[in-house]
């Protein structure tokens, strides 16, 4: 590839390809140049350190989670749409489990506001779906967190290999757990309008 066909897209996208096969410690300026065939100098152009490289990976991968949530919503309320969420956001956090790890794990987003910003769409998903439920914002945050709680739960005792002697497929307990949370939230009191 020459410099003139190098863009942070393809940059993320070598990043991308390194963190999913070896993990974030592999990730490294002369990894991406072999994988795109430049010299790792031109990387600098677009990343001043590998710190920030990290950084823009993690912020493109919050972001294709809330596009892919986002997407899957779409014409969809109710329990439905917390089930979907649910379901999709576990499917899509174990389908790229380094990269779940850096974003979910190898990152201070108190520190790093671009990042929290990020973050932020990513959890206004599940807050949109959830406030019809509550009467009070408190009550928002608290259930958003419940419900994230089982989600996130699930993806790293799946992805520390914690499930691997279990009598039940973990599928059908995740399953069971997330419809006991919807049910939870959905049926405590009448839907809030207005």
């Amino acid at each position: 590839m020459q410099k003139r066909n190098l863009n942070q897209a393809r940059i993320l996208q070598a990043a991308r390809q390194i963190t999913n096969e070896s993990g974030s410690d592999a990730l490294t300026f002369s990894k991406i140049a072999a994988i795109l065939g430049v010299r790792s100098q031109a990387l600098y152009a677009y990343f001043p350190n590998a710190q920030q490289l990290k950084f823009a990976l993690i912020i493109d991968y919050l972001d294709s989670l809330t596009q892919t949530l986002n997407a899957a919503l779409v014409g969809v309320s109710g329990k439905e749409a917390l089930y979907i969420y649910g379901d999709q956001l576990h499917t899509l956090l174990l389908a790229q489990p380094n990269l779940t790890k850096l974003a979910f794990g190898g990152i201070s987003y108190d520190q790093e506001h671009e990042a929290g910003q990020h973050l932020h769409q990513l959890i206004l998903v599940l807050d949109r779906l959830i406030a019809p439920y509550c009467t009070s914002e408190a009550e928002v945050v608290a259930q958003a967190r419940y419900f994230r709680a089982i989600i996130f739960g699930y993806v790293q005792n799946q992805l520390w290999g914690l499930f691997q002697l279990a009598t039940v497929p973990v599928a059908d307990s995740f399953e069971d757990s997330l419809c006991q949370a919807i049910t939870s939230i959905t049926e405590k009191g009448s839907i809030k309008h207005g």
